[in-house]
């Protein structure tokens, strides 16, 4: 009798289903990292590095949690819950609730402006090197776009804010960026302050990129770093151990490189594999 119980038992917990380990993702419609509503779904940067990072995860269920870019922080930051996000940027305040990965998930290119091709000719500006923004402002008299509340860096952010006689256009509210690009469209600016992924994106969707160019700049560092962080309790601590050792798998791959280019420009395509590969020959020696 006692057998018979104990192998009935046995079935039981045979036929009990296995829960998987669930990683919780924080999303937001943000393109060109996230895309969800238009012919280029699904082909965003942040959410293919995901997907990349789930093929490498097979033991472990990716689920997605779409948010207001504005709340994504304060989720990732609620000891209730466990989230983790991609290509965040790393702060002392934000090192206290959220703990990071030590692999970078994305690197891309640090802010350019985009410009009319047919100006940038007409100015002779040479678009195989950066440029600075101090003398697109005064020396040749500009007229600037940009989002309200967005910082670009402090070296940025002091050329604007110490260019009282330049002609700066500010928009707030949402989709500002999609707003100057309607504007640098039909040439009501010049030129454009934003993320190359960000301009190229946009110029696409409106289709006018042909006749749109991006312009490093001077002031701007050479990379952007974007790091995986999780909510900063036992849970998100072991998930981005996990996540961190996957990452440096999948940065191997073909594919990873293929989902940091996709969403740049053909002239800005060669400027981000070289500094890539700098910044890897650097870090191995």
């Amino acid at each position: 009798m006692q057998f018979a119980f104990l192998f009935a038992f046995s079935l039981l917990l045979i036929g009990a289903p296995v829960h998987a380990k669930t990683i919780n993702w924080v999303v937001a419609d943000f393109a060109p990292y996230y895309i969800f509503n238009d012919q280029y779904a699904g082909t965003g940067r942040d959410e293919s590095v995901i997907t990349l990072l789930e093929q490498q995860l097979p033991a472990y269920t990716f689920k997605r949690t779409i948010l207001p870019s504005s709340r994504t922080i304060q989720e990732l930051t609620n000891p209730n819950y466990t989230y983790c996000m991609l290509s965040l940027y790393q702060s002392p305040h934000r090192k206290q609730h959220i703990y990071f990965s030590e692999q970078t998930s994305t690197v891309g290119l640090s802010p350019s402006v985009a410009i009319h091709k047919e100006l940038a000719q007409r100015l002779k500006l040479d678009i195989n090197k950066p440029v600075s923004l101090q003398a697109l402002l005064s020396k040749y008299q500009l007229a600037l776009g940009i989002s309200m509340s967005r910082s670009y860096g402090d070296a940025i952010d002091s050329v604007i804010n110490n260019s009282a006689d330049a002609s700066i256009i500010i928009r707030p509210g949402r989709d500002t960026l999609a707003s100057l690009t309607y504007m640098l469209k039909k040439k009501r600016i010049d030129i454009l302050l934003g993320y190359p992924s960000e301009h190229y994106y946009l110029a696409k969707s409106m289709s006018f990129d042909d006749e749109l160019m991006q312009l490093p700049l001077t002031e701007a560092p050479e990379l952007s770093y974007g790091y995986i962080g999780c909510t900063n309790n036992e849970q998100g601590i072991e998930q981005v151990n996990v996540l961190n050792a996957a990452l440096e798998q999948v940065k191997q791959q073909p594919a990873y490189r293929e989902v940091l280019l996709r969403w740049l420009p053909d002239n800005l395509k060669p400027l981000l594999e070289q500094r890539l590969q700098i910044n890897k020959n650097a870090s191995t020696k």
